[in-house]
């Protein structure tokens, strides 16, 4: 069960993202209230969370600096591989949010769902487990489909292709190592899922495309008693 407080440290932190906010804007960005905004900045456990800054007024804005450390309880990494991760996701996380979790021009979240830090989690692990694939397969600037097919018919097959993606998405990760990335993927299924998918849509457009390839992934899969993508 996700605690209102919770919930409430989540929707403040997405009405906030890039900004340096007094607690009036906050107050209309988030629909909290202002009761409710120095409950959450006043609990110890939630103060990772945001940075506060006395000018005039109290102005607050999002700290990142605890992802690292949320991922970090989850794969094991060394220091440099946390500065690495803590340094990429300072310069790109907030603005990779404010255009990928965008709704009707409101950034948001099911925070009833899940708490903030599993939002984040899931996302640096589900963009991981695409990356991957595509780092799998790069050769000479194009996608090599050769194992994915051969595996997919039983036959040796080489081929390769321009695949069409969202690759602003991967930027994300882009100059994440590829060991650390591998860790992410695997934090939970969200990263094999994105992984997979690509599998799937790939095969599906070459069957879809080639009666040839579609019968061989067909009887393939009769032959083995089981379907393609339980090969991996």
């Amino acid at each position: 069960m996700i605690s209102k407080d919770e919930r409430n440290v989540g929707i403040l932190f997405l009405s906030i993202l890039n900004s340096k906010k007094t607690i009036k804007e906050c107050i209309e960005g988030s629909k909290l209230t202002a009761e409710e905004i120095s409950n959450i900045i006043s609990i110890p456990k939630y103060q990772k969370y945001f940075k506060k800054e006395t000018e005039n007024e109290l102005l607050l804005s999002c700290e990142t600096s605890w992802i690292s450390d949320e991922l970090s309880e989850h794969i094991s990494i060394s220091k440099s591989e946390k500065d690495i991760l803590q340094d990429n996701i300072k310069e790109k996380f907030i603005g990779h949010i404010s255009v990928y979790w965008e709704d009707d021009g409101i950034v948001k979240r099911d925070f009833k769902a899940r708490t903030l830090p599993e939002w984040i989690v899931n996302e640096l692990v589900f963009v991981s487990g695409f990356t991957m694939w595509f780092r799998e397969k790069e050769k000479d600037n194009e996608t090599d489909l050769s194992n994915l097919l051969s595996n997919a018919t039983g036959e040796n097959v080489q081929a390769s292709a321009n695949i069409e993606f969202d690759q602003e998405r991967l930027q994300l990760v882009s100059s994440i190592p590829t060991q650390i990335l591998q860790k992410i993927m695997n934090i939970n299924p969200a990263g094999k899922m994105a992984y997979r998918s690509l599998d799937m849509a790939i095969m599906k457009g070459m069957s879809d495309g080639n009666s040839d390839i579609a019968k061989k992934m067909k009887k393939n899969t009769v032959n083995n008693s089981k379907p393609w993508w339980k090969f991996w």
